[in-house]
């Protein structure tokens, strides 16, 4: 096989996900000796749930097995099969491979012209199996709430067909960009029932997940308490706006490391926006900002007053 390229993925500390972890770990154990699965890791922005799939990919491909990630973008963005094309895109090639239809590769890589959506989903199967003969397989499919109706129905197709392979498929979606209509909200009980997908549904930091998150500070025990209140209060446990504050706490210096170690001042003192009212969070994503849900802060803003990402941790 040729033309793979090395995935590699950023060490995120992750904390209070132990029980996502060890269901992610026995979904990966068993991918590794022929039982294939898919998992649907679900939650609000910034609740963790790439960072979660990314951890576990990491372990597969220290395991050995092949790790490939395609993303979704805003839907004004994403075009046919984008999230298959990334992922592919970046998979071997070889005498022994079926070759890929163009319509799941990136534009600028040659492949089989097909146009029938029945074609190019027997091809993508017969690759898929010819690739995981040779090499257990660990494919992400991110941010599916913006996926286009054509990678959602490959999904659908690849997730009947995963007993007996060696790949773990992995998909996350923000639970919260999901009205009745929306098409991933339809399908989501028919992979359950037609894939036995497992859903994952992650929740915010409770007080525990927020002082391990905290540790690495060791600050004395009022400080503490002070700061894991301020935090909870703020983020309410969203892991990623919870990091961003603390960013931010560090930045204006009422988070400071002094010759004792590391001290906390007077956090309201910094002059982040106030917590979103809940009568807020119910928001459409346009209105919440550029970089969708939002939850923490008014207006899609990060507490530090920066613009919201795109991307999704």
């Amino acid at each position: 096989m040729s033309g793979a390229a090395h995935t590699t993925f950023p060490a995120t500390p992750l904390v209070g996900r132990d029980r996502e972890l060890a269901s992610l770990r026995a979904h990966l154990d068993a991918a590794l000796v022929g039982h294939g699965s898919l998992v649907l890791i679900g939650g609000e922005a910034g609740i963790g749930k790439t960072a979660l799939a990314e951890a576990t990919l990491a372990e597969a491909a220290d395991r050995g097995a092949l790790v490939l990630a395609g993303r979704c973008y805003d839907l004004s963005e994403t075009p046919p099969y984008g999230p298959w094309a990334e992922a592919l895109g970046r998979a071997p090639r070889g005498d022994e491979l079926s070759a890929l239809p163009t319509a799941l590769l990136p534009p600028e890589q040659e492949g089989t012209v097909l146009t029938s959506q029945d074609a190019i989903f027997r091809s993508a199967l017969a690759y898929l199996a010819a690739l995981t003969a040779g090499q257990p397989l660990a494919l992400l499919l991110d941010d599916l709430h913006w996926a286009d109706p054509a990678s959602l129905d490959l999904l659908r197709l690849l997730a009947r067909q995963l007993v007996g392979r060696p790949l773990l498929l992995l998909a996350t979606y923000r639970a919260d960009e999901l009205t009745r209509r929306h098409p991933l909200a339809r399908l989501l009980p028919l992979l359950v029932r037609e894939a036995r997908a497992q859903r994952l549904d992650l929740r915010p930091l409770d007080e525990v997940g927020l002082r391990a998150l905290v540790a690495h500070y060791a600050l004395p025990s009022g400080d503490e308490d002070r700061l894991i209140g301020h935090l909870a209060g703020r983020a309410e446990g969203n892991p990623f706006y919870t990091a961003e504050l603390l960013r931010a706490l560090d930045e204006e210096g009422v988070l400071r490391r002094g010759p004792r170690g590391w001290a906390l001042g007077d956090p309201e003192s910094a002059g982040f926006p106030p917590p979103v009212a809940a009568g807020d969070r119910g928001a459409t994503g346009a209105a919440r900002g550029a970089g969708g849900a939002a939850p923490r802060c008014r207006r899609g803003r990060r507490p530090g007053g920066a613009a919201a990402p795109v991307g999704d941790r």
